[in-house]
């Protein structure tokens, strides 16, 4: 969520939202909590799953058979490097290494792969409860027993190492781009994800406010 202010020129920015100012409630049960894999995070990824579960949006009411509770975006949730980084909760190396923590263990999913230069985001299925998803869906049940390091996002075109570092395996310039005969498709606008779509311009700060 993003709080709207004017600057000279009357143009209209927006700037972010402290994360400690996005409310959320969360139902968890002693079996989560002293689970295996919640208990293998670091403070870090204990923070992103978090700032991922504010931005869970939901309608209806626990327990009314009429308007049941439900969650209506799980799948679609998004919490970029650049919020992260914004929020002063740590920079990229951190963001990535909580990012990989939540997938490994079980308690997200990735929906939607972004980036490469689109200018969108990853989208993610938060998998934690009964509310979210169904028992035989969350993952983290199952932890360490198994786990989802194999769906950690790898970056396949660069070879690692000091003597190929930033050197391509492949030559992409042929195959996947308007030189080529296999020209990017285009975004669908149904799946923007983009820091644009979510009111993020180039004057994003954080807002300091005051703790009683």
């Amino acid at each position: 969520m993003y709080l709207r202010c004017k600057v000279e020129l009357n143009e209209p920015i927006y700037i972010m939202k402290p994360i400690a100012h996005k409310r959320f409630y969360l139902l968890l049960d002693n079996k989560f909590y002293w689970s295996k894999a919640f208990q293998s995070l670091t403070k870090k990824a204990q923070n992103l799953l978090f700032c991922m579960i504010a931005e869970l949006r939901f309608t209806g009411i626990r327990g009314n058979k009429k308007n049941p509770f439900t969650y209506t975006n799980n799948g679609k949730i998004s919490f970029s490097e650049t919020e992260f980084f914004k929020q002063g909760l740590g920079a990229s190396g951190t963001y990535n290494s909580a990012k990989k923590k939540l997938i490994e263990v079980g308690l997200i999913k990735i929906t939607y792969r972004g980036g490469f230069a689109r200018g969108d985001m990853n989208t993610y299925e938060l998998l934690l409860n009964s509310d979210m998803v169904p028992q035989h869906k969350q993952r983290w049940r199952l932890y360490p027993k198994k786990n989802w390091k194999h769906e950690i996002p790898k970056v396949k075109d660069y070879a690692v190492g000091k003597k190929t570092r930033f050197k391509k395996k492949n030559n992409t310039l042929k195959n996947n781009t308007l030189n080529g005969t296999n020209p990017p498709k285009e975004l669908e606008s149904s799946k923007e994800t983009s820091l644009s779509n979510k009111g993020v311009i180039d004057y994003f700060k954080p807002i300091k406010t005051s703790v009683s």
